[in-house]
């Protein structure tokens, strides 16, 4: 059943979601894929730009949500982030998110694991809008 969370975005994302999640879970049994995050308001954005500079935890975000808004923060959103699970657990391994950027890039999304300056394995998005 596709998460709820994809109400919140644009149709042809969601719809380029759901086709990668199939392919995807074809291709690896056991594993399957989860969407984390899809909208989310300039407020949430800004809390989350502060982590690892102003706040503790690590960088996840060059973008503030104030002088740039990120694709999740348009509604619909432009955006999705989502986790690898094997074995119904969520793994942050870096080399199990390389067979979804490819699968992801094969059904016309942009993956943040192709971003020269900011690698964001879990995040796709909608090509060509930032």
């Amino acid at each position: 059943m596709p998460s709820r969370l994809l109400d919140d975005c644009e149709l042809c994302l969601t719809q380029a979601w759901l086709a990668v999640s199939n392919v995807y879970r074809l291709q690896n049994p056991g594993k399957t894929l989860t969407v984390t995050a899809t909208w989310r308001s300039p407020a949430e954005q800004k809390i989350l730009y502060a982590q690892g500079r102003t706040t503790p935890g690590s960088i996840v975000t060059n973008v503030d949500g104030v002088t740039k808004l990120s694709n999740h923060n348009y509604s619909p959103s432009r955006a999705l982030d989502f986790a690898v699970l094997i074995g119904g657990k969520i793994t942050w391994d870096e080399k199990e998110y390389l067979p979804v950027g490819k699968i992801a890039t094969e059904h016309g999304l942009a993956w943040g694991g192709n971003w020269r300056h900011f690698k964001d394995l879990p995040h796709l998005e909608l090509p060509g809008l930032s």
